[in-house]
């Protein structure tokens, strides 16, 4: 006879997605996900893909997949050997960009007293969330083969630490692609505990004014800087620590920080 099988009662998908996206929950909840591998897995998998949906930056350009994705994609579903592959449009707004407003003027030096939460639309948030990292993925495994294009180099900073990161090192190197694309490159050393994320903003000289390019998931990484953006005014490049709390606007945390010079 088979044995009766164990019966765990797991946090819900939707307090799970409330953790990841910096909300509070009850506390017993918060005891079962630091005590449950499974919800943990289900946490960090939620969590990496709401960094990947906030560092997506103006458009996507979606590359054309080889025949052979449409192939497997259709013998797997047991589709129709003759149906063609859906239409796409040629972009595709990014999930960072759709009916956002530009970041706000904030004085990093100010310690806040309250970062505010978010609303509580947990199903759109997650699954748009969801669907820029399906996005991102198709497109970086399609793309794979493709020559990298690292474009004509137009200006370079050394980032300096900041007084609370006398450790940290970094630099940055702004380059214009083939198409006209502008993209910085930032590289971060830096020990930062596992409960923030590092941001990267362009900053203006006076501090008077920012501009979030996303978020750093590793040593380094590139963002792209929509042509809107005055590198002229915003010229500084700044990594912050941001504590994973819901809150857009930047901590006062700058880990390192530099002016780009041609």
């Amino acid at each position: 006879m088979d044995q009766p099988r164990d019966r765990v009662a797991h946090i819900d998908a939707e307090t799970l997605a409330l953790v990841a996206l910096g909300e509070s929950v009850d506390a017993a909840a918060e005891v079962h996900v630091t005590a449950c591998a499974e919800c943990r897995r289900e946490l960090d998998g939620l969590r990496s893909t709401i960094t990947v949906a906030r560092s997506a930056v103006g458009e996507v350009a979606l590359t054309d997949a080889p025949p052979r994705v449409w192939h497997a994609i259709r013998g797997e579903l047991g589709l129709d050997p003759a149906l063609e592959p859906p239409s796409r449009p040629a972009r595709v707004p990014s999930v960072a960009t759709v009916g956002s407003a530009p970041a706000p003027v904030v004085d990093l030096a100010a310690r806040r007293e309250r970062r505010g939460g978010i609303p509580r639309i947990i199903t759109a948030v997650v699954a748009s969330a969801a669907a820029a990292a399906l996005i991102t993925g198709a497109v970086l495994g399609w793309g794979a083969a493709a020559p990298r294009d690292a474009g004509q180099v137009l200006a370079a900073a050394s980032l300096d630490a900041l007084p609370s990161w006398p450790a940290a090192t970094g630099e940055a190197t702004l380059a214009q692609l083939g198409d006209g694309q502008r993209v910085l490159r930032v590289a971060l050393d830096a020990d930062v505990a596992g409960d923030v994320v590092r941001e990267v903003w362009l900053l203006t000289p006076e501090v008077d004014g920012l501009i979030s390019l996303g978020y750093l998931t590793g040593a380094s990484g590139e963002f792209i800087v929509p042509d809107s953006v005055d590198l002229d005014r915003f010229s500084v490049v700044d990594i912050s620590a941001e504590p994973l709390d819901g809150d857009p606007t930047h901590s006062g945390d700058s880990i390192v920080r530099g002016a780009l010079e041609v």
